[in-house]
């Protein structure tokens, strides 16, 4: 019994011995991993801190477009004159303010609108002055101190302080995101070389693109040329050139040569074309209503249904009676994209002037009027109106009247796709001298009014090589 004594006593002791050892140890183990504890917690802590620094260097350096207004829908915008030689094609409106002469249209072909000197030139030439102030005085993330030629670039500002040129191939790289902006500063000129090109990669679109010139630019011969340029006082584009953007000049002209230019139109996120389908219900019988959209596949059949009962209704569910109930259509799956505005048919007019260069004083001369209609609609009650310079005096013109020195000529209905063209006879006085200036203007019902101009020059006599005007 003192045996079985003792031996309980030893065990209990061990026993308590290893209990203080167990506490000692887990108290000395907690000691130890309380730092690594708080090092964990700090490297999470510098983690998110680093995370937050980059998203907002991120967000700082993403850009808006330049936002441009009215100016938005011109493809030339221009301040003092507007001057195309030869077959240009212009995709877009053209404006002109407050300058009003307007040549070489025809040979060129305008697909848009033609603003001179009215409302909608001086309210688009207002809102470019407040994007040009807008690209001018955004903050740079790169100075450009040589040319652009061989750089890819990717979206942000890129400012010189004087002038930009480029020669060969500039790249510009969206890096997978259509809604990057490009914009380029130049301190003084813009001017590109023969062939150059401007190219788009990775999602980039040309109306995210914008060049602020702070005072004129030139686009080469046959050269590529995307984005919008602002220009504070104007803009040159050489022979062959091909311009995918606008051509907006603040102050002074836009002269063109031989140019295709086409409006840009930024791509948008197109929803889905096909609603999502919800859970589907049970299939109607022959006669009853159409089903909504089918859902995922169905859980295997159950047991089959009891025999049938007595013929249901016309359009009712066939199952017998103790067969399983069809169950509840499932919900409608969400809209897809809506279908694109209809464009309503419209009339899309141009006008052009032509007349020689000189004429003798005393001689007969022919002005050339020619009216286009390359829209989907007949322009109506047209009516053009041209005043008579002093010197000039009317041959005759069929449908033709004068009224206190102006030429009023009814063209009446132009249909779609089709051409007006005039042959106007004037004779220059004896005692006439110098230049004349010719401007007219074509009024229709529904649209503000279009003006061209041209001009000659009345000399001493038959100018050389003029040749006579006869009939």
């Amino acid at each position: 019994m003192v045996k079985a004594t003792l031996q309980r006593g030893i065990r209990g002791s061990r026993h308590g011995d290893a209990l203080r050892w167990r506490r000692v140890l887990a108290r000395s183990d907690h000691e130890t991993r309380r730092p690594r504890h708080g090092a964990v917690r700090l490297g999470f802590v510098l983690l998110s801190l680093l995370l937050t620094l980059a998203l907002a260097g991120r967000a700082r350096a993403a850009q808006p477009p330049v936002a441009l207004g009215t100016a938005e829908g011109f493809a030339l915008l221009a301040g003092a004159t507007l001057t195309n030689t030869g077959p240009s094609v212009i995709s877009g409106d053209l404006g002109l303010s407050p300058g009003s002469a307007v040549t070489g249209f025809p040979p060129g072909t305008l697909n848009g609108a033609a603003h001179v000197t009215d409302a909608v030139a001086l309210q688009a030439q207002s809102d470019l002055a407040i994007a040009y102030t807008d690209a001018a005085g955004r903050s740079s993330t790169q100075t450009i101190s040589a040319g652009l030629g061989g750089r890819t670039l990717g979206p942000g500002v890129y400012s010189s302080g004087s002038s930009l040129g480029l020669t060969g191939d500039l790249v510009l790289d969206a890096r997978g995101d259509p809604q990057a902006v490009f914009v380029f500063q130049a301190g003084s000129t813009l001017t590109t070389a023969a062939a150059s090109r401007v190219r788009l990669i990775n999602g980039a679109q040309e109306c995210n693109v914008f060049w602020q010139v702070g005072s004129s630019a030139t686009l080469g011969t046959s050269s590529v040329f995307r984005g919008t340029i602002l220009a504070l006082t104007s803009i040159s584009a050489t022979t062959g050139a091909t311009i995918h953007g606008r051509l907006l000049a603040r102050n002074g002209a836009v002269t063109l040569d031989t140019n295709t230019i086409t409006k840009p139109l930024c791509a948008q996120a197109s929803g889905p074309t096909t609603p999502p389908s919800g859970p589907g219900g049970a299939t109607p019988t022959p006669g009853g209503p159409t089903p909504g959209p089918a859902g995922p596949t169905p859980a295997p059949a159950g047991p089959t249904p009891a025999p049938a009962g007595p013929t249901p209704a016309p359009g009712a569910p066939t199952a017998g009676p103790g067969g399983p109930s069809a169950g509840p259509s499932g919900p409608v799956g969400a809209p897809g994209a809506p279908a694109p505005p209809t464009v309503a048919a419209r009339p899309l007019l141009s006008l052009g002037v032509s007349a020689p260069g000189k004429v003798g004083a005393g001689e007969l001369l022919a002005l050339g009027v020619l009216v286009r209609n390359r829209g989907l609609a007949p322009a109506r009650n047209l009516v053009l109106s041209m005043p008579i310079p002093a010197g000039l005096a009317l041959i005759g013109l069929p449908g033709a009247t004068l009224r206190s020195g102006r030429l009023m000529i009814s063209l009446g209905t132009l249909a779609p796709k089709t051409d007006r063209r005039l042959q106007i006879r004037l004779r220059a006085s004896r005692q006439a001298r110098g230049r004349r200036a010719l401007d007219t203007v074509l009024r229709f019902r529904g649209a503000p009014p279009l003006a061209a101009s041209t001009a000659l020059r009345i000399v001493s006599g038959p100018p050389a090589g003029l040749p006579p005007v006869t009939g």
